[in-house]
């Protein structure tokens, strides 16, 4: 099919052979033939050019020439070409403009000028689209459909617009779009920013320091409520600043009077100069768990799993002022506070140690927290490649034949992370419920290469749901097989998940990170 629109030469270029009548046409994409090209790539399955083709047509006229026999063939546009032939168009058809046959040299050399100088459009440059678009007031969700521009660059573009260094920075080429998204978040705090500045610095990954500051807003955030809240009780506790500013924080139930005898509690809020600190101490619910459990079934305690500890958050009186409180340290010695609480006879280094690892253990918890939010954010868009990367069938085959417990317990389970990480609500209720859902997933996956990769996904899915914070502190063969295999697949691992790794991470984790 053919719509022709002629435009006729001007009286000045009639009166020269050399100038020819040139045609604009509307073609169908299937009646042209696609001529010889120096372009090899044409990356017709680009999933946003083939969406946006489809949806709005070949905005951008081809250029074709008419051959002996009067056929159309194509000089210049073949990717877009290609990909209507392929998606269709609105109209079903796609402008080309239609030129005199040139010489086989003419043709080569201008194929290789268009293809070698032509840039990719710059991310400054779809920012400044994305914030035009914005500024007549279309929706990020609209903006997406109508430039076929994926969701998550539109809103990081739209992050970047609101933070003027940022985006200088973004402008002079010194971040990418997707570093710049992350940047413009923090902003305005300039501790943040450092710390990003050295995560960039120093090669590691800024989607997991990102995270972990956003945990640890939060964090601060729900600490500051708490003493809100204990205020509005009428108690008077300190700030998170008042005690990082004291020279020293005592509990009041580890210190004696001047006989030498503990302070009866109900007498603490008289103490001269007491006030409560917010601590936050471990709950291990597996110990409720060994008490309510003694009548269990052994396939009840070979499927059991202890809940992870978690931190709760107690007042606790104290004392920043000694000498004003009448009160004095037990024994009457100048040490540690902690003299009664188990650790009596051992020396300073070791107590020293033993605070070391305290607060890398509770550094290391928070940064796992932090980089399973990342790594589930990641795996939910792996979950749902169309094929399965290098080495997948390898991974599968493993956990199959070994009959891995992680995959075992998934398939008796019902895949409940693999539901989570495909967006779907994992099902509830009696013993086998999900068997409806499993079985879609299943016979969706309707070629081999779907059905690797939904296999695939099942595994990975399977490892994921048995990680949590012991997994650095244990970490297994298997997790090193499936997280090494991750990274290969382009993953990019926080410090604490290389422990899995067997490497032994850097030292990032400051001393903030420790709680009281």
């Amino acid at each position: 099919m053919t719509d022709t629109i002629q435009a006729t030469a001007d009286t000045a270029a009639e009166a020269t052979d050399a100038v020819q009548t040139e045609e604009f046409l509307y073609l169908d994409p299937a009646d042209i033939i696609i001529g010889t090209n120096v372009r090899a790539d044409l990356r017709p399955d680009h999933m946003e050019f083939r969406k946006s083709i489809k949806e709005r047509g070949v905005l951008e006229a081809v250029t074709v020439y008419r051959n002996e026999d009067g056929q159309y063939v194509l000089l210049r546009g073949q990717r877009r070409t290609v990909t209507a032939a392929e998606v269709g168009t609105p109209t079903g058809l796609i402008p080309a403009r239609v030129v005199p046959q040139p010489a086989d040299a003419d043709r080569i050399g201008d194929q290789m000028v268009e293809n070698i100088h032509r840039a990719g459009m710059r991310e400054a440059e779809i920012v400044a689209g994305v914030e035009q678009l914005a500024l007549l007031g279309v929706s990020a969700a609209q903006i997406a459909k109508r430039t076929s521009i994926d969701r998550p660059t539109v809103n990081a573009a739209l992050a970047v617009t609101k933070a003027d260094q940022t985006r200088n920075r973004l402008d002079s080429g010194d971040l990418t779009l997707e570093e710049a998204a992350i940047f413009a978040e923090f902003e305005h705090d300039p501790e943040a920013v450092q710390r990003l500045e050295n995560t960039k610095r120093w090669g590691h990954s800024l989607a997991h320091e990102s995270q972990r500051l956003r945990d640890e807003a939060a964090e601060r955030e729900a600490d500051d409520a708490e003493v809100e809240r204990l205020r509005a009780e009428g108690l008077p506790v300190l700030s998170a600043e008042e005690v990082a500013e004291a020279d020293e924080v005592l509990r009041i139930q580890r210190l004696v009077t001047e006989d030498g005898e503990p302070l009866p509690e109900e007498e603490w809020p008289s103490v001269p100069g007491a006030r409560v600190q917010v601590v936050k101490e471990w709950v291990y619910p597996e110990d409720a768990y060994d008490e309510e459990s003694e009548d269990s079934t052994d396939e009840e305690e070979d499927d059991y799993e202890p809940a992870e500890p978690y931190q709760q958050y107690m007042p606790v009186w104290v004392v920043t002022d000694l000498a004003a409180s009448g009160l004095r340290r037990r024994g009457g010695g100048s040490g540690s506070t902690t003299t009664d609480s188990g650790y009596e006879t051992e020396s300073e280094e070791e107590a020293e140690a033993r605070r070391d690892e305290r607060r890398r253990v509770i550094a290391n918890n928070k940064a796992w927290a932090s980089a399973e939010t990342v790594r589930r954010e990641w795996l939910t868009g792996f979950v749902a490649r169309k094929t399965a990367p290098k080495g997948a069938e390898a991974l599968i085959c493993e956990a199959v034949v070994t009959g891995h417990h992680s995959l075992s317990k998934a398939m008796d389970h019902r895949h409940p992370m693999l539901f989570t990480l495909l967006g779907i609500d994992v099902p509830t209720g009696y013993y086998g419920a999900g068997h409806d859902e499993c079985h879609k997933i299943a016979t969706k996956a309707s070629t081999p290469k779907a059905a690797t990769m939904t296999t695939l996904a099942a595994v990975v899915a399977a490892w994921e749901a048995t990680t949590g914070k012991h997994s650095w502190r244990n970490p297994t063969s298997w997790d090193a097989r499936v997280l090494g295999a991750l990274v290969e697949w382009g993953y990019q691992p926080s410090e604490v998940e290389r422990i899995l790794l067997g490497e032994e991470p850097q030292s990032s984790i400051e001393a903030s990170d420790s709680a009281a």
